[in-house]
């Protein structure tokens, strides 16, 4: 167990060596343009513990982008999903395909409710970014990013 939650505070403590492969944040930008970059292994999409970032409020996805470097082992209609406080209403969807094949692809998904990139209001809250695994994926193998693109100037 590399991370322990042993308080129930949601204050993680890591022990151990720590492995590459679950970082996930907002590159920065000059403009409007972000991109939210979700690095992670088959071992991490086992794992509870997701680092705390947050999507802005206005957020507008603007597309999803998969880099699989090493295939993961996903059984059969498993699916990986990354959103807001719910994933399966505001998220985007990683398919068992997309993740057993190694290459950087355009993802099927334009994303769900206020991550779809075709949304006319884009996130009309902060979320903190959550995952749900549906299935099986082997902790043992597998190592991708997700690249999501989006636009954001909010005036506060």
């Amino acid at each position: 167990m590399a991370y322990e939650n042993s308080a129930g505070l949601s204050v993680n403590n890591h022990y151990g060596a720590r492995t590459t492969g679950n970082s996930i944040g907002v590159e920065t930008s000059d403009g409007s343009t972000h991109f939210l970059s979700i690095s992670f292994t088959g071992a991490s999409l086992n794992e509870t513990f997701m680092p705390p970032v947050f999507i802005p409020k206005g957020a507008l996805f603007k597309g999803y982008r998969l880099r699989v470097d090493e295939a993961f082992a996903v059984s059969t209609g498993g699916t990986v999903q990354f959103g807001g406080t719910a994933p399966g209403t505001n998220g985007v969807t990683l398919s068992e395909t997309e993740l057993e094949n190694v290459g950087t692809k355009v993802l099927a998904s334009d994303g769900e409710g206020t991550w779809d990139i075709a949304s006319t209001t884009g996130t009309t809250a902060s979320q903190r970014l959550a995952k749900v695994v549906t299935g099986t994926i082997t902790a043992t193998q597998g190592k991708a990013t997700l690249i999501c693109e989006f636009v954001n100037k909010t005036k506060v």
